[in-house]
């Protein structure tokens, strides 16, 4: 009888196990997103009316005051290729952010930039429709096959502008196109092409997003930037009691910042330069005897009432028994132990 040692694999639950471990690998807000926008798009398959609710509408935004509609917009997509590009696009860039300056600290940065692209977007759209005394593009969302919201693409273009603002005069290569751009006109010339590609249909809650991303950086930065205190108070407060020992949870400060307090913290050891620390060393010039001698006297440059000198360069901590010894707090930026 040939007996098969390879045990039958299951595609499912293969696949079952690697979503599992992507999900357990993101941040919490950026899986937040995620699986709010696919289960939204879902939803919204069987039950039309729930990209109606939560899409920014700007003629029920404005006329009937539906401000959630503000905040609700990013997590509404009702493209699966839309979902598809937006999430890879802005994916990346979003768990190296929330690593960087800590779960609370970018939620409150990503509602704040989807409530005044929103705003922006409602206040365009109520100007041009008072002038052509038409509310035709304060519609213009709902179609007749449905709702058309762009989701996270307002945001994505947002912050694809903000990070080209941050090094403005840099080259950019524009695409496969065989052209070179400045970061500073990169968003802009991409809109525009997208529009030219589109069929000049100009889709003004896009531009908002590319609009307000050079408000933010050249006008209201120092007025809208939230602070590394403000976002630990929000963080503390009753209001994020619940997501603080959820997986993937990033206290304000950011991953770097926590590793490198935890490590200082944990055993009272500073860190500092190791340039300093070779500058400290000196190689031992006195006379002494070989271990084992019977001669007990060392006999060295140094005076018997001076203390002799030590240097904690090479110190290295091997296990939790060598801290936990009477003198275990070692102080790397002085040359001299404490008797």
């Amino acid at each position: 009888m040939n007996v098969n040692s390879n045990q039958d694999v299951n595609p499912c639950q293969d696949l079952k196990d690697k979503i599992k471990s992507i999900l357990e690998s993101m941040p919490l807000f950026i899986k937040i997103v995620v699986l709010s926008t696919i289960i939204l798009y879902i939803i919204n398959l069987f039950i039309p009316y729930v990209a109606l609710y939560l899409a920014d509408i700007p003629y029920f935004t404005v006329y009937y005051c539906q401000i959630w509609r503000l905040i609700t917009t990013p997590f509404m997509t009702t493209g699966i290729l839309s979902i598809i590009f937006s999430l890879l696009f802005w994916y990346k860039d979003a768990v190296k952010l929330e690593q960087d300056i800590g779960t609370v600290k970018y939620i409150l940065i990503f509602c704040m930039n989807s409530f005044f692209i929103q705003i922006l977007y409602c206040s365009i759209t109520l100007l041009i429709s008072l002038i052509i005394q038409s509310n035709i593009l304060m519609k213009m969302k709902v179609t007749p096959r449905g709702v058309v919201n762009t989701g996270l693409w307002p945001i994505l273009l947002c912050d694809l502008t903000l990070l080209c603002l941050s090094n403005p005069n840099e080259n950019m290569k524009f695409f496969i196109f065989p052209c070179i751009i400045k970061a500073r006109y990169y968003p802009v010339v991409l809109f525009l092409i997208f529009t030219i590609l589109s069929g000049f249909n100009i889709d003004f809650e896009n531009l908002c997003g590319i609009g307000f991303g050079y408000l933010y950086h050249y006008y209201l930065k120092n007025k809208l930037s939230i602070s590394n205190n403000f976002a630990l108070k929000v963080e503390n407060s009753f209001l994020c009691r619940w997501m603080k020992n959820k997986k993937g949870f990033i206290k304000s400060g950011g991953i770097g910042t926590q590793l490198v307090n935890s490590f200082q913290n944990a055993r009272n050891v500073v860190i500092t330069n190791s340039q300093n620390l070779k500058k400290g060393f000196n190689a031992f010039q006195g006379k002494g005897v070989a271990v084992g001698s019977s001669d007990t006297n060392i006999r060295s440059n140094t005076n018997k009432d001076d203390k002799p000198k030590v240097n904690y360069a090479n110190v290295r901590v091997n296990s939790n028994e060598d801290i936990n010894t009477t003198d275990s707090r070692v102080d790397l930026n002085t040359s001299k132990t404490n008797n």
